[in-house]
């Protein structure tokens, strides 16, 4: 859910003579590039929240959670990184100095993982995780701000890019890596004896499933230190002293009639009925399919690779023909995924479940975000993206929290298995009729091609390869 100084020289600009103004040549400056520590720090952060985040549901479901609690747990991971992101990078801007707010957020964040090995119930489990949710959201948009003043605007978007790339590859190595620790109960028990008297106190003994997670969860708060004090020696990027960034006026960016309110309403509908889903999707693999670790490790990494290998394919799509069309796309697809949940009978069909999720999420997410763009005034862009991400907070954990105790009320008159099955596919059913409002959205502006364009070039294509071979 992140992730990162630039020490170039200035050289003195040099000059021809001349007697005239006009005669003078500039000499262009060289484009800000992110340096090579920035890529460290994100790719270790993101090595650390690889390590823990896919496995947090799973353990829940290990420590006995109801429907419930599973949901409110994930309530509460969604809305402090959505809705606390303004108030942090507003925060940042006022004192001027976002790279302090990242060592304490990493550092924090990270190394309080370390407590969710002591959490006797799911209770202590969502107030622990709740906490570290709000450290570690801290990270997220001063992070984004330090990241602001080490490029430059016109070379974002590569950078950018370039950057999501190693922080992406950085997870899924270590998602792969904590689930394969996961299958090799043993190592416990060597480190125990290695450590001697100290081992009794670093691995205590305890049930067998909880210490699948001491080595994972002890490689993140590790991970996260190293990141944390790498992290101090970035330089930061001059700040302009005169943009310093409030938090933004929620009701008069929301009640503004225009494209972005039509936007946010429409989101409002779907992001609730997305997130209902979300509770019970490990549910399905961990009760229903009986999937270890590893094979939960490779869903969740072939949903991110996926991600990445389509994100810049359909960035570069929707510069052509739209936003709109990405964004219905992207958001109509969804609905499949908690119906495949549903009906699956093998950890496979979650494999292609979760493939389409990510193929969605690479359509409409950065989507959605350019639309913001486009649509919002030139010096308020940060400030309705910051609105978007706290309303979408607000309502994923409504949706989360409610979807869980609707599961707990139906399987009381029923069974837990039902109560899963029918909210996966109430989540589906609702998917599929809110994606559909995305039509009613406006491009404010016009684009060299289109959908039904883009397709038949590629059949084209298609076909003259083919003859030419």
């Amino acid at each position: 859910m992140l992730e990162l100084e630039l020490n170039a020289g200035h050289a003195a600009p040099m000059f021809p003579r001349c007697t005239r103004m006009e005669d003078v040549v500039e000499v262009s400056q060289p484009r800000k590039k992110l340096p090579p520590k920035v890529y460290g720090v994100g790719a270790l952060t993101q090595f650390a929240v690889g390590m823990y985040q896919p496995f947090l549901q799973v353990y829940m479901i290990d420590m006995g959670a109801t429907l419930g609690q599973l949901g409110f747990f994930r309530s509460v991971g969604n809305a402090a990184p959505n809705s606390l992101q303004p108030a942090w990078g507003a925060l940042s801007d006022r004192i001027g100095k976002s790279k302090w707010f990242v060592v304490f957020g990493t550092f924090t964040g990270l190394i309080m993982v370390l407590l969710f090995l002591w959490a006797a119930s799911p209770i202590e489990m969502i107030v622990l995780y709740g906490i570290q949710s709000i450290l570690f959201s801290i990270q997220i948009p001063t992070w984004q701000s330090l990241l602001g003043g080490l490029m430059d605007e016109d070379n974002r978007g590569t950078e950018l890019g370039r950057l999501g790339i190693a922080t992406n590859i950085a997870s899924l190595v270590a998602t792969l890596l904590s689930g394969f620790i996961a299958g090799f109960p043993f190592l416990v028990s060597a480190l125990r004896n290695a450590f001697g008297d100290f081992g009794l106190i670093l691995f205590p003994t305890v049930e067998a499933w909880r210490e699948a997670y001491y080595i994972p969860f002890y490689i993140t708060s590790i991970v996260g230190i190293i990141s944390s004090i790498a992290a101090i020696t970035i330089r930061e990027g001059e700040q302009d002293e005169e943009a310093l960034r409030r938090f933004p006026n929620l009701f008069q960016i929301t009640t503004q009639p225009g494209d972005f309110r039509r936007l946010w309403m429409i989101s409002i509908l779907f992001s609730f009925s997305m997130s209902m889903a979300w509770p019970y999707f490990m549910v399905v693999q961990r009760e229903w399919l009986s999937n270890t670790n590893f094979e939960i490790a490779i869903a969740s990494v072939v949903m991110t690779a996926t991600t990445v290998i389509f994100t810049m394919p359909m960035g570069n799509l929707s510069d052509r023909v739209g936003r709109k069309p990405l964004i219905l796309m992207g958001r109509s697809l969804l609905f499949l995924v908690p119906i495949l949940y549903a009906f699956a009978t093998s950890v496979y069909v979650i494999y292609i479940a979760n493939a389409l999720a990510g193929f969605s999420i690479a359509s409409s997410f950065n989507s959605i975000t350019a639309y913001i763009y486009d649509v919002a005034p030139e010096e308020e862009r940060g400030s309705h993206l910051a609105v978007f991400n706290t309303l979408s907070g607000i309502v994923y954990f409504a949706g989360s929290l409610f979807s869980g105790l609707m599961g707990d009320w139906i399987a009381l008159g029923t069974s837990r298995y039902t109560a899963v099955f029918t909210m996966l596919l109430v989540s589906g059913i609702m998917r599929l009729f809110s994606s559909s409002l995305y039509s009613l959205l406006r491009e404010p502006r016009r684009y060299s091609s289109n959908m039904r364009m883009e397709i038949r070039s590629w059949i084209f294509r298609r076909r003259l390869e083919r003859d030419i071979d």
